[in-house]
């Protein structure tokens, strides 16, 4: 049995709220949209001229558009999952009630229960071999947080209205009545250099330095652990009796949470055992705007922003990063009415030889978005689709393992409407 969920909406004494803001957001029209219901003709993008040489469009379940477009003089093959957004939503799928772990698209994809209405999915973050499959960004599922966010854009979804592109930081502290013991700046992302909490969906054993300037957090109340709803913005504490972390407390494990200090913070001692703290923890956009968020993935870089190319196309990472690679993307329209799920086949010669981050910016911005996110690429593109008549799950692009690759999470498309 899983886990509870991390609520982002605390009540007193029990919950750890998160707060997630964003720049880039869209509204979700007023209506619904389901598979046969309202159906818009099948009419395949407008591009501009050479873009392409040919784009064929299909429906498929959940009211989408399947658009497979190819260029073959470059030669590069795209296969776009166009989502009317009136009636629509998204889910961040692990596969796993920790961090870690790795499973193909598809099988993520196929393991989501019918109510659910899965039916499509791309791969998404980059992700860590050792451990295996561990998100290098934030990861916010269904309510739950997983793994905490990184440097990087991040894209969410607040299961109601709104889809947004951000950064997302961990901002919160450890008090003792009014005095604030310990500034916080990380969640379930331990470095050696931050103070931070881990709860137990991190999964992941603290290394030895960090370790060594940890502490053990166990709830004052029992049963009143970390809770995190992304239903909510209200706010509260949470009260925590500090114990020692010995060489056996690698792990946060059940309600206990871990507190791990950066040297300086460990040097002033201002948190010792026996010690009862109230913890304050939240998630922020960068500007420190907030908004709700149910589901979340990350990537890099943002490609589109305000239907105009980042400059960071040509700055992310290195030339071969920069340069021609199979990709996944995902892109949102400035009114909230459509976005854009695209795989880029890669690194097969005469067939598809993948794209630059330019040119996923500019595919994204052919298409008609106004923003748009470049995930994880390489051997872990894929886009899977599902029946939802007989629950059969097809790859339809070529990945460069030539096998589907085994990846962090995923995020699916549903045809249904979340409710707050």
């Amino acid at each position: 049995m899983p886990r509870p969920s991390l609520p982002v909406e605390l009540l007193p004494l029990r919950h750890v709220r998160a707060v997630l803001g964003t720049v880039v957001t869209v509204s979700l029209m007023a209506g619904c949209v389901f598979g046969g219901r309202h159906r818009e003709a099948v009419r395949p993008p407008v591009l501009p001229a050479g873009f392409a040489d040919s784009v064929r469009t299909e429906r498929v379940d959940g009211g989408a558009l399947l658009h497979t477009i190819i260029n073959l003089r470059a030669p590069w093959r795209a296969y776009v999952v166009e989502q009317d957004l009136r009636c629509a939503s998204v889910r961040a799928v692990k596969g796993s009630p920790t961090t870690v772990g790795r499973t193909t698209t598809s099988a993520l994809l196929a393991a989501l229960p019918d109510d659910q209405r899965a039916y499509a999915a791309v791969n998404a973050d980059f992700f860590l071999f050792t451990p295996p499959g561990v998100p290098t960004n934030l990861h916010v599922e269904h309510g739950t947080l997983l793994s905490g966010p990184g440097p990087k854009p991040v894209f969410t979804f607040d299961g109601r209205r709104a889809f947004a592109i951000d950064t997302i930081v961990a901002r919160g502290a450890l008090l003792r009545g009014r005095d604030t013991l310990v500034a916080l700046t990380a969640w379930n992302r331990p470095a050696p250099r931050q103070n931070g909490i881990v709860d137990a969906r991190w999964g992941v054993a603290l290394d030895t330095v960090v370790r060594t300037r940890a502490l053990r957090l166990v709830p004052a109340v029992s049963g009143a652990g970390l809770q995190v709803h992304a239903q909510s913005s209200r706010g509260g504490v949470g009260r925590y009796v500090v114990l020692a972390a010995g060489p056996g407390d690698p792990l946060a494990t059940g309600d206990t949470l871990l507190l791990h200090l950066d040297a300086r913070t460990h040097r002033a001692n201002r948190v010792r055992p026996g010690d009862t703290v109230q913890l304050s923890l939240s998630l922020l956009t960068a500007r420190n705007t907030s908004a709700v968020v149910r589901e979340a993935v990350g990537g890099r870089p943002i490609v589109l922003r305000d239907s105009v190319i980042t400059a960071d196309v040509d700055t992310e990472g290195n030339d071969g990063f920069r340069n021609l690679n199979p990709r996944t993307a995902v892109g949102v329209d400035q009114a909230g009415r459509r976005a854009w799920y695209a795989v880029i086949d890669g690194r097969q010669p005469g067939y598809s030889m993948g794209m630059t981050l330019r040119q996923v910016g500019e595919l994204l911005q052919a298409l008609g978005a106004a923003h748009g996110l470049n995930l994880d690429g390489g051997g872990s593109s894929a886009l899977a689709i599902r029946s939802l008549a007989n629950r059969q799950v097809r790859v339809v692009n070529r990945p460069s393992d030539k096998v589907e690759r085994p990846v962090g999470n995923a995020l699916a498309l549903l045809a249904r409407c979340e409710r707050p």
